[in-house]
C-alpha cells in the first residue's frame, strides 16, 4: 500500500498518525506485502513529510509487512543523510525495510525555499551516491571518499519510483527494481516499461528487471457503495487542493462541511473508465487488478485507497484482499501470478 498520512483539517497530528498505524496493521494482519510512504510537502491533507520517521514508527507497531518510502524524494535531501536513515532502520528492523527513491515534483517557490532545493538535475548522481554509501558502508568495505556509514550493516533495497520513461532509465542502467506511479499517469506506464526492460542492466542488485505499478483502488460490498467512496474522496480532494493558500483551518472545515456536488460526481464516475483506477466490488476489483497486472507486465501492483478515513481505508483493504483470495483460489496452478502489496 502506498499512503500519504491523510489529515484533515482540524485533524490532530496524533490522530492523522494513529489511523495511518491502524490502516498498516490492518495491512499486516491481511497478509499484504509492503506499506510505503510518501514524501509531500506543502500539499493539504497530506501529512506524510517524512518517510523515514513514519516507517520507524510502523515498523514499531507491526510484525511482518515491509515498511518503506515510496518515495524520499532525494533532490530534497543529502544522500549521506538518507542513507543513514535508512541504514538505522534495517538494522533496527531486519528484512523489513525499503528504500523507495524518486526526484521531486515542482513545489511552490516558497515551499522550494524553505526545503533548500538545489538543481533537480543532480538526482542521477545522488542517486549513485546514495547506493555507493549502501553499498561501501558494509563492514570491511572502503568508505566513500573518506566517509563511513553510521549504523551500516545489511543495506535495504533500493527502488526507483517514477512515473516517465527517462525515469525508468535512470533505474534501468543502474539495475533496480522500478516503481510506476500508475495511478497518476497511466499514460505513460507502458513506454516507461519498454524503456526499462529495455535498457535493464543485469549486473545490477536485482540481476533481472523487477517492475512495480500503483493502483487508485477503491472495494466495496456494492458497486454503489464503491463509487459513492470515490466521489466522496473527489469531493475532499478538490475542494482542499482549491481552497485559498491562506485559508485557516476553520475555513477549510466550512469548505468541506457540503456534501458530493453534481460536478464532483461526475468527475468521480469519469475516474471509473480511467486505467490507473480500479474501482467495484471485491470480485470486480481481484478482475481488475490482475488486468493491469496483464496489461502493464507488472511483477507487482501496489494498492492505493482512495480515502481520507483510516476506517474506510482498511474497509478497502480486506475487501480487496478477500476479492484477491477467493481468486486465487480459482485459478489453474499453471496460470501466471502477481504481488499485491498494500
Amino acid at each position: 500500500m502506498l499512503d500519504v498520512v491523510p489529515q484533515l483539517p482540524g485533524q490532530s497530528a496524533a490522530a492523522a498518525l494513529r489511523e495511518t498505524v491502524e490502516v498498516a496493521q490492518a495491512a499486516d494482519d491481511l497478509g499484504y506485502r509492503r506499506f510505503w510512504v510518501a514524501e509531500q510537502h506543502g500539499v493539504r491533507g497530506a501529512g506524510g513529510a517524512s518517510p523515514a520517521v513514519v516507517a520507524a514508527v510502523l515498523a514499531a507497531r507491526t510484525d511482518r509487512i515491509r515498511m518503506g518510502s515510496g518515495c524520499v524524494l532525494l533532490t530534497n535531501h543529502r544522500s549521506l543523510v538518507v542513507a543513514e536513515q535508512f541504514a538505522a532502520l534495517a538494522a533496527a528492523y531486519p528484512g523489513r525495510i525499503d528504500l523507495g527513491v524518486g526526484k521531486a515534483p515542482a513545489v511552490s517557490p516558497s515551499t522550494a525555499a524553505a526545503l533548500g532545493l538545489t538543481d533537480k538535475d543532480s538526482f542521477p548522481e545522488r542517486l549513485d551516491e546514495l547506493c555507493r554509501f549502501l553499498r561501501d558502508g558494509l563492514p570491511g568495505r572502503a568508505p566513500v571518499g573518506d566517509v563511513r556509514l553510521a549504523l551500516a550493516g545489511l543495506p535495504p533495497p533500493v527502488f526507483l519510483m517514477t512515473d516517465n520513461p527517462s525515469g525508468a532509465q535512470v533505474a534501468a542502467v543502474r539495475g533496480l527494481p522500478l516503481f510506476l506511479a500508475h495511478h497518476t499517469a497511466a499514460t505513460g506506464t507502458l513506454a516507461s516499461v519498454s524503456a526499462y526492460r529495455d535498457s535493464f542492466e543485469t549486473t545490477g542488485p536485482t540481476g533481472k528487471p523487477y517492475v512495480g505499478v500503483t493502483v487508485g483502488v477503491v472495494a466495496a460490498d456494492t458497486e454503489e457503495e464503491a463509487v459513492a467512496r470515490l466521489a466522496e474522496y473527489v469531493r475532499v480532494k478538490s475542494r482542499l487542493k482549491t481552497a485559498a493558500n491562506r485559508a485557516t483551518p476553520t475555513e477549510l472545515m466550512e469548505l468541506l462541511e457540503p456534501s458530493v456536488t453534481s460536478r464532483e460526481q461526475n468527475k468521480a464516475e469519469r475516474l471509473l473508465d480511467e486505467p490507473g483506477y480500479v474501482i467495484g466490488t471485491r470480485a470486480g476489483v481481484a478482475a481488475g487488478l490482475a488486468s493491469v497486472a496483464a496489461s502493464t507486465g507488472a511483477d507487482e501492483v501496489m494498492l492505493v485507497p482512495l480515502a481520507f478515513d483510516g476506517l474506510v481505508r482498511s474497509a478497502i483493504l480486506r475487501t480487496a484482499a478477500a476479492g484477491l483470495t477467493r481468486a486465487i483460489r480459482s485459478v489453474p496452478r499453471h496460470a501466471p501470478h502477481f504481488v499485491a502489496t498494500a
